[in-house]
């Protein structure tokens, strides 16, 4: 420990506090997302907990409660790998407590035995504890890179995995290599005769790389949930954009929303779908506020919106919904038949609404607004019909999403 820079040292531990700390706080819904944070932040805390014993005037101390502390995070480590070898998720608990068990009594023995060196017992005399305690957590440590690196290359063969996955896959296929090989050098290390805890200026460079790598790895899925948090992802750009939208329509026709404990903290891509199926609903129930109509079923979205507008301020004020019957259809139509079409058209919706609804509201003040003569003149096309969107201006590929 004490053979790495301290500056190089804190600026890893400080990347690992700032990972594991946002890991906490937004990616820690799986089995295996709460192994990696705990592991994490117990590796952390066995550095501090050298730094701290080491500044009050006791390294050696530090040393041993490192490896104390870094016994629990390894059961953490470990159990994570089993997961991804294979193991059973139903049992993970149950297994994870028996791993944490020997682990916790592994490291209270050996804080014991630090104790009792500090109280001047001189345990080493008897027996070199410290260098058997170093060996035990190098097994462990082998043991844990294997079972990554068999995994990962189960998973990176068998082809199914995404271009995403399978960088995750060969990184953590690296890490792995990695621990096998530190662990080969560190037992060839203390086979030498040199001092346990004192690996020298090379490998303890290379564990705290090591752990920056690590942290670097684990902080991709933080970087998607805090993008997805944000929402500046792709769905959660859309989901802005819908939400003018879906805010007046669940306004009007508030019994659509589906109340749900999690729904804020999904990802953009539920949230986005939870808001167009509550779009859509809220259009199916104003269409009985919309006047009858005997026009094409593709107009131009401008018009539509102002249609959706106006029955939204009906249903505002509390005029009765009109009486129709089966020969005499809406002029609100359901979004689409698919997904892909619905979200296209709500997405072009969304652009012609804020204008739409400024003239349902206010006509006087809607005149003066700037208008967008592109969404103007892009059309909406409904289900059952046999015409297709009309691009709009300065787009490819029709209405943009």
């Amino acid at each position: 420990m004490n053979s790495a820079p301290p500056l190089f040292s804190a600026i890893v531990v400080l990347l690992g506090g700032l990972v594991v700390s946002g890991r906490w706080l937004l990616v820690n819904e799986t089995t295996a997302d709460h192994l990696i944070n705990r592991g994490l932040s117990l590796d952390i805390g066995s550095i501090l907990g050298y730094a701290v014993a080491a500044l009050l005037g006791y390294p050696d101390f530090g040393q041993r409660l490192f490896v104390a502390i870094g016994a629990l995070s390894l059961s953490s480590f470990f159990g994570f790998a089993a997961l991804l070898d294979g193991a059973e998720p139903r049992t993970s608990r149950g297994r994870q407590r028996r791993f944490d068990t020997i682990a916790g009594s592994f490291g209270l023995l050996v804080v014991i035995c630090a104790a009792a060196e500090e109280a001047g017992l001189h345990l080493h005399r008897i027996v070199d504890w410290e260098r058997v305690a170093w060996v035990v957590v190098s097994l462990v440590l082998a043991w844990t890179g294997v079972l990554l690196v068999r995994a990962c290359v189960r998973e990176l063969r068998s082809g199914a995995p995404a271009r995403r996955e399978k960088l995750t896959y060969s990184a953590l296929l690296v890490f792995g290599v990695y621990c096998v090989d530190s662990v080969f050098y560190g037992i060839l290390k203390l086979s030498a005769g040199e001092s346990p805890g004192r690996p020298g200026l090379f490998a303890a460079v290379g564990s705290f790389i090591g752990m920056g790598l690590l942290c670097a790895l684990v902080a991709i899925p933080l970087i998607n949930a805090i993008a997805a948090w944000a929402e500046l992802d792709r769905a959660g750009r859309q989901c802005r954009r819908l939400r003018p939208l879906w805010r007046d329509l669940t306004a009007a026709v508030p019994e659509v929303v589906l109340h749900s404990a999690e729904s804020a903290r999904r990802d953009s891509a539920s949230r986005r779908y939870r808001m167009t199926v509550e779009i859509g609903d809220a259009l199916m129930h104003l269409r009985q506020f919309a006047p009858d109509t005997e026009s094409p079923r593709a107009e131009t979205i401008s018009a539509y919106a102002l249609r959706i507008a106006e029955a939204v301020e009906l249903k505002r004020r509390g005029i009765p919904a009109l009486r129709r019957t089966e020969q005499s259809p809406s002029a609100i139509h359901p979004p689409a038949e698919d997904r892909t079409a619905e979200l296209r058209n709500l997405l072009a919706l969304s652009r012609a609404w804020p204008r739409a609804q400024a003239a349902a509201v206010h006509p006087e003040v809607a005149e003066h607004l700037p208008g967008s003569s592109s969404v103007d003149r892009c059309r909406i096309d409904f289900p059952h019909t046999e015409s297709h969107a009309k691009p709009c201006a300065g787009s490819r590929r029709g209405i943009r999403t």
